[in-house]
C-alpha cells in the first residue's frame, strides 16, 4: 500500500469554498485510513480536482469524467449522510 504525506493531504483538503471543507477535510479525517489502495488514490486524484469541478459534482448533479471519481464522489456522499 502506498504511503501519502498526511500533512500534505491535510493541506490538499483545504479547499477554497466553505461547503468543500464541511465535506472533504471531514470525509479525510473520518474514512481515508479505512479506504483500500485504490480509493486512496482516487481521492488523492479527486482533491487534484479544482474547486468548481467539485462543487458542480458534490453540488450541482454533474458527473466527473471517469468511473472512479463518480463512485468516490457517491461514497463520500453517501459516508456523511450516515
Amino acid at each position: 500500500m502506498k504511503e501519502y504525506n498526511k500533512l500534505r493531504l491535510e493541506w490538499d483538503c483545504r479547499r477554497g469554498m466553505l461547503e468543500l471543507d464541511k465535506i472533504i477535510m471531514p470525509f479525510y479525517q473520518q474514512h481515508f485510513e479505512r479506504l483500500n489502495a485504490a480509493q486512496q488514490e482516487t481521492f488523492v486524484r479527486l482533491l487534484a480536482c479544482s474547486d468548481l469541478q467539485l462543487f458542480s459534482w458534490f453540488f450541482n448533479g454533474a458527473e466527473a469524467p471517469d468511473a472512479a471519481l463518480r463512485q468516490m464522489v457517491a461514497y463520500i456522499q453517501n459516508s456523511l449522510q450516515n
